[in-house]
């Protein structure tokens, strides 16, 4: 009898205390992502919306476009008060995919543009979403080939590049999407 209590304080005893332990982990980790996804996605809602409303002075709220036939664009929106488009693409950059939004006039100019490069090198891959680098893509339309990549940052401000040269080529596509 002895060697049965042994073997079910030693093996199955720790076992069953492991399973409970875990279950009950994930049940807190389900309910904490219940509560925090909303807000989540609501901070990230309002954090795009404030980057559109950047890269396009003068807007007022924006209708989202059906871009989903358009190749290399992830969102485009209009905006409500006629001021433009506001567009967003993603490429790969060295440490992950580079989003760019851009934003248009009625003609297709570049008026404003964002580059997140949170993923990128600190201090390398980061200066493609720098103010002094994105201001050689303002007043551009038709395509961004011309502008030079960074030294030592190439893969991150080849994907800015990238993007903004998509966005610029798709803007017709943009401008007739409902």
């Amino acid at each position: 009898m002895t060697t049965k209590t042994n073997a079910f304080n030693e093996y199955i005893k720790p076992a069953l205390v492991l399973v409970v332990i875990c279950l009950v982990v994930s049940f807190l980790l389900a309910f904490t992502h219940s509560v925090t996804d909303p807000i989540v996605k609501e901070n990230e809602r309002a954090e795009a919306e404030r980057t559109r409303q950047e890269v396009l002075p003068g807007s007022t709220t924006f209708t989202e476009l059906d871009v989903s036939g358009i190749e290399g664009i992830e969102t485009a929106f209009r905006d409500d008060g006629g001021a433009g488009y506001v567009a967003t693409a993603g490429y790969k950059g060295y440490g992950g995919t580079v989003v760019v939004t851009v934003g248009l006039d009625n003609d297709g100019k570049v008026v404003g543009i964002s580059a997140n490069v949170g993923s990128e090198t600190p201090n390398v891959g980061t200066k493609a979403g720098q103010e002094s680098y994105l201001a050689n893509y303002i007043g551009l339309s038709g395509t961004a080939e011309n502008v030079d990549t960074i030294t030592n940052a190439t893969y991150s401000s080849t994907a800015v590049r990238t993007g903004v040269t998509a966005i610029l080529k798709a803007f017709d596509s943009i401008k007739g999407a409902n």
